[in-house]
C-alpha cells in the first residue's frame, strides 16, 4: 500500500511552514485551544511531509482513497498484536528494574528504624 502524492511542491512547503508555526503557537498558547491548534499544525505537518492529503483524495477520487484508508486500517490491525507484545515486554522490564531498585534501596537485612 502506498499513498499517492496528491499535494504538490508549493502546497507541501506551505503546509510544512504553517504546520510548524501552528504547533509552536499552540504549545506557547497552552490550554485546550492551544492543544487543538497544535494538533491542527501536526496534521498540516504530516500533509507536507507525506505529500498526501486524505481530504483532497476523498474529493478527487473517493473510491481509491477509501480503499487506501481500508488498507491502512488493515495494516494497523495486523501490527497491533506485535505492538502489544512489545509493550508487555517493556512493562515487564520496567517492573523488574523497579523491583531491583527497591531491593537495593531497602535490603531485607537492614533493621527498620523507629
Amino acid at each position: 500500500m502506498s499513498l499517492t502524492h496528491n499535494v504538490h511542491r508549493l502546497e507541501r512547503a506551505i503546509s510544512l511552514a504553517s504546520g510548524a508555526t501552528a504547533i509552536v503557537a499552540g504549545v506557547c498558547q497552552g490550554g485546550s485551544s492551544g492543544v487543538l491548534k497544535a494538533l491542527g499544525g501536526a496534521a498540516l505537518l504530516q500533509r507536507g511531509i507525506s505529500g498526501h492529503c486524505v481530504v483532497k483524495g476523498l474529493i478527487s477520487d473517493p473510491r481509491s482513497e477509501l480503499q487506501c484508508l481500508r488498507e491502512c486500517v488493515a495494516d494497523l490491525r495486523a501490527a497491533l498484536p506485535k505492538l502489544q507484545k512489545e509493550m508487555e515486554r517493556v512493562k515487564g522490564r520496567q517492573e523488574s528494574r523497579l523491583n531491583h531498585a527497591l531491593e537495593e534501596t531497602f535490603p531485607a537485612s537492614d533493621p527498620i528504624s523507629p
